[in-house]
């Protein structure tokens, strides 16, 4: 059986500038978090890896991923230390299951597109680069594919400094594989309460989120009880 190329959800943010739980707020029927992962979960990846918080699953995984088994949750106890140390953790993980590669994704980018980490896990097996990153108007971004002769190097890094910090060195950069693409719905992040309302009204595929109307309207009145609890 070969090595399993394996995908690292980053999972476990403080959601700071966003005040409560982003990956819980509602998008188009489920919520960031969920969003994010059944991507990864439909793509071609043998195995997703969610490193996130231990006080945090509950609130934004629907009960009918747990029917599956191409997943698991590791809880991050170091997440608090900066990004770095949750890439790390996932890192050792994927290590743990032998992978060959691993596909970084941010669980907060729901709307990455399952075709656009299949073509990134394909042009690793076409060419065995030692990573295959998206790129967007010349700036390498997530979803990127680190084979595991990367691991050590990403494990070095410390505090907040993510993956990007790596590819932006042209002596690490000229070894890969770059995927130009054209549109930037994929690469959106979600952070501020103002980046959730620029996708309140649209959704999912521009559809109207009437879930994450009810939430802002409930928030700008004065409090639902559903927000808070997910604060």
């Amino acid at each position: 059986m070969s090595r399993p190329i394996v995908g690292i959800l980053l999972a476990a943010g403080n959601s700071v500038r966003m005040g409560c739980d982003k990956l819980a707020l509602p998008l188009g029927g489920a919520t960031i978090g969920s969003t994010s992962l059944d991507a990864a979960l439909s793509s071609a990846l043998d195995h997703v890896i969610v490193a996130g918080k231990r006080e945090s699953r509950a609130g934004w995984i629907g009960p009918a991923f747990f029917k599956q088994e191409n997943w698991s949750y590791a809880v991050c106890d170091e997440a608090s230390r900066g990004q770095a140390h949750t890439l790390s953790f996932g890192l050792r993980a994927a290590e743990q299951m032998n992978a060959q590669a691993a596909v970084i994704l941010l669980a907060d980018q729901p709307f990455t597109r399952v075709e656009l980490i299949n073509q990134i896990v394909h042009t690793y097996k076409k060419t065995k680069a030692p990573f295959v990153a998206a790129c967007l108007d010349g700036i390498p971004r997530p979803p990127v594919l680190f084979s595991n002769g990367c691991f050590p190097v990403l494990q070095e890094l410390k505090g907040d400094r993510g993956a990007g910090s790596l590819l932006k060195q042209p002596s690490f950069a000229r070894h890969g594989r770059m995927i130009d693409c054209q549109e930037s719905r994929s690469f959106f992040d979600i952070d501020t309460m103002q980046d959730y309302k620029q996708v309140a009204g649209r959704g999912w595929n521009d559809n109207a989120n009437a879930g994450a109307n009810i939430c802002l309207a409930a928030t700008e009145s004065g409090g639902s009880e559903v927000f808070k609890e997910r604060a």
